[in-house]
Parts: structure tokens; C-alpha cells; sequence
């Protein structure tokens, strides 16, 4: 029985030795300062921003020094002339800009008589529904409509017009009834579109609409965002 005492012995011992160290190990992790980690969290978040900064910083330099080097140029005026009628052509393009022009103001409203005349029938039949705004600007455009804005909301080519429950959207931004509709472009023409398409239908069920042709039509220029996230310029051949 005697001849286990030794190797018991040293098996306790070498088990007391580990224990101790993990028990040295523990006490070690949980005596780090909670609030000294924190401030080393944001001193690391802070030195980042820090180099983001000075990464924005170096190429707003980088572009001002190009422009002073164009600005230095002999045939900079020139150049600044016709980057800059370039850069207006784009934006009229775009819808950047408020335009005017001949064109047609039309303005559509719920068939409130109709929901009064019939409190108990379907009240969807007597208000304007987004088709039904969908439906004359897709005219437009077949009429050869330069610039639409629908209740001052002015439409590009990400616009879009569509209805969440009750709600009309339009850029995103809520519009409500009375809707004006105002397109720019031969009014000839453009009235020769919606008034033989959907201004026709919707007179037939009795909804209230004004058509005017203005020589003067007026129309704001797109102030929603534009988001390319995905999109990248591609390199020409």
C-alpha cells in the first residue's frame, strides 16, 4: 500500500501547481480595468477617423490644386466656359433645374359629389388612384413631353409614382388630391394624347378635370437624393 504513497504525492502537487495558475490566470483577466479598455476601444475608433479625415483632407488638396493648375492654364477661360455650359446642359438634362416652356396643365381631383351620392358604394370608384396618374404621364411622355412634375414633385428618370395603402407616393413625398399635373412640350400634341386616352375614361365616371394649354409652363427642378450604390461609369473601348 506504501508504494502509492509517492506517485499520489506528486500527482497532488503537479494538480496544486495547475490549479494555482489558472486560478493566477483568472485573477490576472478579471483585475483588467473595464474603463481602461473602454477608453482603448475609442482612441482605436478615434485614430481611424483621424486618418479618414486627413485621407478627405489630401484630395480636397489634390483637387484644389488641380484647379489651380487649370485656372493657370492659357486656355483655362475657355476651358471653364465650356466645362461649365457643359455642366448645365447635364443638369437641365438631369431635371436639376426649373424650366419653362410651352406645355399643358392638367388637373384631376376625387369625384367628391359622386361618395356624397352614394355614401354605401364602393368608395374606390369615385378617387384618383395612382394608375390613373401613371396612366397620363406615360401619355405625356408618348407625346413627346420634355419636363412632368406631378403636385410639384419633379420626374427623372428614378422617379417613380406608386401607392402605399390610401397613400400616393411620388419621389417618395406623400401627395394628396387635388393633383396638377404640368408637362412641357408641344401642347398640341400633348393634348392630342391624354385628352383621346385616359382624361377621356376618367371624365366618363365623372371625376373633375381642368386642361389648360400654357405658353408659359413652369416647373421646379428634382430635389429628392440621387443614389448610385451600385452603379459604376464604364470604361469605352
Amino acid at each position: 500500500m506504501r508504494k502509492w504513497i509517492v506517485p499520489l504525492t506528486i500527482v497532488c502537487l503537479i494538480t496544486g501547481f495547475l490549479l494555482a495558475f489558472q486560478l493566477k490566470a483568472l485573477t490576472d483577466a478579471s483585475s483588467v480595468n473595464p474603463m481602461s479598455q473602454k477608453n482603448n476601444n475609442l482612441i482605436s475608433i478615434i485614430q481611424n477617423l483621424e486618418q479618414e479625415i486627413t485621407g478627405q483632407e489630401n484630395q480636397v488638396e489634390k483637387i484644389r490644386q488641380e484647379l489651380d493648375t487649370l485656372q493657370q492654364n492659357q486656355q483655362a477661360p475657355g476651358k471653364l466656359n465650356e466645362m461649365q455650359e457643359q455642366l448645365r446642359d447635364m443638369r437641365l438634362w438631369a431635371g436639376l433645374t426649373p424650366v419653362v416652356g410651352n406645355g399643358v396643365i392638367i388637373t384631376v381631383d376625387d369625384n367628391k359629389e359622386g361618395l356624397k351620392a352614394k355614401p354605401n358604394d364602393d368608395p374606390n370608384r369615385y378617387i384618383v388612384h395612382y394608375e390613373h396618374i401613371l396612366s397620363l404621364v406615360s401619355e405625356l411622355k408618348r407625346g413627346g413631353a420634355e419636363a412632368i412634375s406631378v403636385n410639384g414633385q419633379r420626374l427623372i428618370t428614378t422617379s417613380e409614382i406608386r401607392c402605399v395603402g390610401n397613400v400616393i407616393l411620388v419621389n417618395t413625398t406623400r401627395i394628396a388630391p387635388p393633383f396638377e399635373i404640368r408637362a412641357i412640350g408641344s401642347p398640341h400634341n400633348l393634348a392630342e394624347m391624354v385628352t383621346n386616352g385616359e382624361l377621356e375614361v376618367m371624365k366618363a365616371t365623372n371625376y373633375p378635370i381642368s386642361f389648360q394649354a400654357e405658353n408659359e409652363v413652369i416647373i421646379p427642378a428634382y430635389k429628392g437624393e440621387l443614389q448610385f450604390d451600385l452603379s459604376q461609369v464604364a470604361k469605352e473601348d
